[in-house]
């Protein structure tokens, strides 16, 4: 297992993980329209864009991307750091990733913020192990057709 900054090759395969781990990760709590919406090329060009800026981490195995995650300054004036995104292929869960793809993508920052769906409980007790705690702000965002509310997690440090 390694975990390294992304480089702009990697966009496909960052790309195609996404598309994945929606796919799976969100069955059953975003409309199939959403999910079969998912376009690896429409996500590969985003990547392509955002990567050259920094911020988004890759885990591989065996050479393949397997996961990643984004992270950077907060979009909410009242934090400092955001993560935007981590995905893991389910074929490569419970191996640890998801912690060392968010220790690499986090570093020290202090003040961390992370939205999540309020249906999605396995992400949801994941970002608690970690020492995310829910602290009362919601949003609802919408996703093709679909209403999402999302609930928003920070981790704060000494």
């Amino acid at each position: 297992m390694t975990v390294r900054l992304a480089e702009v090759s990697d966009a496909p395969a960052v790309a195609s993980v996404q598309v994945q781990t929606w796919r799976t990760a969100y069955k059953g709590l975003m409309p199939d329209e959403v999910l079969d919406g998912q376009s690896v090329e429409a996500r590969t060009s985003m990547w392509q864009r955002a990567i050259p800026n920094g911020g988004v981490w890759v885990a591989l195995v065996d050479d393949a991307v397997v996961g990643f995650a984004s992270a950077g300054p907060s979009r909410d004036p009242d934090a400092a750091f955001e993560l935007y995104a981590i995905y893991v292929l389910s074929s490569a869960a419970g191996k640890g990733l998801g912690f060392e793809l968010t220790k690499a993508a986090l570093g020290d920052e202090p003040d961390v913020i992370v939205w999540v769906l309020d249906t999605n409980v396995q992400a949801r007790r994941f970002y608690e192990r970690i020492g995310f705690r829910a602290d009362g702000v919601t949003k609802t965002e919408m996703e093709g057709t679909a209403e999402l509310t999302e609930v928003r997690y920070r981790r704060s440090t000494p």
